[in-house]
């Protein structure tokens, strides 16, 4: 009973510190693409961030080695670049959890046609 009990209370809470979210459909976005557009796609960013003129929305999904992610990059609620990148247990020190903690760690990078726009304004 008690090694029910400990797998019982294990299970819930890795479940608590796992996110899912569908990164499949990401090919179906392109430049030019409205806010709402993407949205409907994608569903709700698990985050999103303001730089400048420049909306970042950020989708992800834990892995077990590593997570799976992919930032949005908007301007005048345009989409104007996408990025995908990783991170694994390295990047973050070995510390593990729901990908949301662990945005804008590991591979990513702003892609420069958002550095072009960020310097404009």
């Amino acid at each position: 009973m008690r090694i029910f009990t400990f797998v019982a209370i294990m299970m819930f809470l890795i479940g608590c510190s796992i996110t899912r979210q569908s990164l499949n459909k990401s090919y179906k976005l392109s430049s030019g693409m409205t806010k709402g557009e993407v949205e409907s796609i994608m569903g709700s960013p698990i985050s999103s961030d303001f730089d400048g003129k420049v909306e970042e929305w950020f989708y992800c999904s834990t892995g077990f080695s590593s997570d799976q992610h992919l930032a949005l990059f908007f301007h005048d609620d345009i989409l104007v670049a996408k990025q995908n990148y990783n991170v694994s247990s390295a990047d973050t020190g070995g510390v593990s959890g729901s990908c949301e903690n662990f945005i804008k760690q590991g591979s990513y990078r702003v892609p420069d046609q958002v550095i072009e726009i960020r310097m404009r304004y």
